[in-house]
């Protein structure tokens, strides 16, 4: 057996804000029907290479009301620095542009359901944090 794709389903509270973050701060694409959306609740997007779906049925519970970080959805951009730029510049909340031990270029964001997204690119710029 092999497997040949892995399409990660995010559990929403709100679809269409969800919706709206993925396709205006990460330029994704929602390429099922209508009906689909508006009857199901449910959404697939795609960009390039990458699929992602959306579930509304009141997203993510914590008791805090905190993400616990178990889940991490790892992104590899063509130019993170570009990427970065652009989501900082429209007013999205990321973390610092870092350079990892692990020789990635990387920063980090939550959506609104509060579901942990970082966005890396390889480098052989020397660390700029030890952990």
């Amino acid at each position: 057996m092999k497997l040949t794709a892995m399409q990660p389903m995010l559990s929403v509270a709100d679809i269409n804000k969800s919706l709206e973050f993925y396709q205006a701060a990460l330029g994704f694409k929602c390429i099922n029907s209508d009906k689909e959306l508006k009857e199901w609740k449910w959404a697939q997007l795609r960009s390039d290479n990458v699929t992602l779906m959306l579930t509304q049925n009141g997203g993510p519970v914590h008791p805090e009301g905190e993400h616990d970080f178990n889940t991490v959805f790892y992104f590899y951009p063509d130019d993170v620095v570009s990427l970065y730029e652009k989501l900082k510049q429209e007013g999205y909340s990321v973390t610092d542009l870092i350079v990892t031990f692990y020789q990635m270029k990387e920063f980090s964001l939550k959506d609104p359901d509060g579901h942990f997204l970082s966005f890396g690119q390889d480098t052989n710029e020397p660390p700029t944090v030890c952990k």
